[in-house]
């Protein structure tokens, strides 16, 4: 598909997304963010009188849970690894949040990061390979549009100085991005998770603008709702790798969930802000990696 035959504004978004190829089976320039009145059946999008979606949020999405799929890149014991922060190029949001996960899982968080908190406009998931100081992914995929936009990266890394920089192609577009250490960041990728981070109670946004009321017990176990009347229970996991991420599991309830009575997986992140306060990330993929969401919150 030509991008170029896009209605403008389609066109622009498409170029806002960290990774721009598109599904062969894709029929419009059409993008996607989760909406209260959307139902996913399979790979299809059905619409319903102002219902909402089920924008879950404790999971953000990880291959523990299941999330490489579609060829992955070979994994190399010398790539990147950790957490990555910087500026992209070419694309209408100007930062990015990276993970890196020990078993060459990618998940990078766009948006626009603010002195008080990082605003998450949309994420890339993906496997990554390394050879030398170069890595290549070729099974991303950008959570931005339903179905989810199929996309591959290239680009080279300096593990000693954490840092890291590439670009992202679809067709005639390509967004170039460029990171290193987060100045100033407390997050610690290296310390194990605690649930005690994430215990209690959340208020966050998603990408479709619904809210979600979140509590996490002390031994894990989650349950939500969010203002559209989904709800949803599961369960995070510290990582078993030691590294301070959680694997979380979610299952939705019926109607008006987007996905009802289906399941997905995924990662949280938690980590202190200035004055006190905590930050949460979460991503969230479905097991056909189709559809994805994200959501952000600070108490």
């Amino acid at each position: 598909m030509d991008l170029n035959s896009c209605h403008p504004q389609y066109v622009g978004l498409l170029r806002k997304s960290y990774k721009l190829i598109l599904i062969g089976g894709l029929k419009s320039c059409r993008p996607f963010r989760w909406r209260p009145d959307r139902t996913i059946q399979g790979n299809s999008v059905k619409y319903q009188a102002r219902h909402s979606l089920m924008t879950a949020v404790v999971a953000a999405t990880l291959t523990a849970c299941g999330g490489g799929g579609d060829d992955p890149a070979p994994v190399s014991t010398d790539r990147p690894e950790g957490v990555f922060g910087g500026k992209l190029t070419g694309s209408t949001s100007s930062d990015f949040q990276m993970l890196v996960l020990e078993n060459g899982e990618l998940w990078s968080l766009y948006g626009v990061e603010t002195p008080t908190t990082f605003g998450v406009a949309g994420f890339v998931q993906g496997t990554i390979g390394a050879t030398g100081t170069s890595f290549s992914s070729s099974n991303a995929r950008d959570y931005g549009f339903v179905p989810a936009l199929v996309g591959s990266a290239a680009g080279t890394f300096n593990k000693a100085a954490g840092t890291i920089s590439g670009t992202v192609s679809a067709g005639p577009q390509s967004v170039s991005f460029t990171g290193g250490p987060i100045a100033g960041s407390l997050y610690n990728y290296n310390s194990p998770a605690s649930i005690a981070a994430v215990s209690g109670s959340w208020t966050l946004d998603s990408l479709a603008g619904d809210t979600i009321f979140l509590t996490v017990q002390v031994n894990g176990n989650l349950s939500a709702t969010t203002t559209s009347g989904c709800n949803f229970t599961g369960a995070v996991t510290p990582r078993a790798s030691g590294k301070n991420v959680f694997d979380a599991a979610v299952t939705f309830g019926p109607s008006p969930c987007a996905l009802p009575n289906q399941s997905a997986s995924g990662i949280a992140v938690a980590y202190p802000i200035s004055g006190g306060q905590t930050q949460l990330l979460v991503a969230l993929q479905d097991s056909t990696r189709m559809v994805g969401t994200a959501a952000f919150g600070v108490r």
